[in-house]
């Protein structure tokens, strides 16, 4: 069997996803990489783009399937797909809810529910979660309620996950970051000290860093 090890990686378009994706590459890894469109990712060796809705319960499930028949073994799996509104609670409905819950924790939970039986009969594997600070601080949460209540599932999610895989070598950990230097996030606040802000190529690294073992967290604060 191939030792190479092999992750995949949602939101892999999004400026984090790039920097994850390059990174774990540059490891060594084998990386299957979903987007909504194919083009948006551009070729490279050892990388499969596969377009994915991973809002679809049965098309995760199918897909995943399909990776296990064709790769036998998913060592990792970055979920990064997410989606960011502001909103206080008067502004909050339950159609905004629900977007930010489908977005930020119903794109993870599809494929982690597959995924996790995977990684206990091989009793091996690590889960990234794409937390938010927001989720955890109520001062800093509560001018973005949708968003905010949508990630904070994802921390007892990772809680669950945990507890489940605990006696069987499966992991799952929830980064949360505070603000992310994105060009579209200078663009928004142009005046803001960028230097304090977290790059992706960071971030990645600490993903790189819980995937190989070389970290234990359940929660990464940044």
């Amino acid at each position: 069997m191939n030792e190479r090890k092999t992750i995949l990686i949602t939101g892999a378009a999004g400026n984090l996803g790039t920097s994850v994706v390059e990174k774990f590459l540059d490891e060594g890894y084998f990386v299957i990489a979903t987007a909504q469109h194919k083009n948006d990712i551009p070729e490279k060796e050892n990388l499969e783009v596969v377009e994915l809705n991973v809002f679809d319960e049965k098309a995760c499930r199918d897909f995943v399937d399909e990776l296990i028949k064709r790769y036998l073994h998913i060592d990792a799996a970055a979920l990064l797909v997410g989606g960011f509104a502001m909103g206080k609670l008067e502004e909050t409905t339950d159609e905004s809810l629900q977007k930010m819950i489908q977005l930020n924790f119903l794109s993870a939970f599809h494929l982690v529910a597959p995924l996790f039986a995977h990684f206990k009969e091989n009793k091996s594997g690590k889960i990234i979660l794409m937390g938010a600070m927001g989720a955890l601080n109520p001062a800093a949460g509560k001018n973005m309620m949708a968003y905010s209540l949508s990630k904070s599932l994802l921390f007892q999610f990772n809680g669950l996950l945990n507890a489940a895989g605990q006696d069987l070598n499966v992991n799952s950990l929830v980064i949360a970051p505070s603000t992310i230097d994105t060009p579209q996030n200078r663009t928004a606040m142009p005046n803001a000290d960028f230097s304090k802000w977290n790059k992706p190529a960071d971030i990645a690294a600490l993903l790189f860093e819980f995937c190989e073992g070389s970290r234990s967290d359940e929660v990464i604060k940044l």
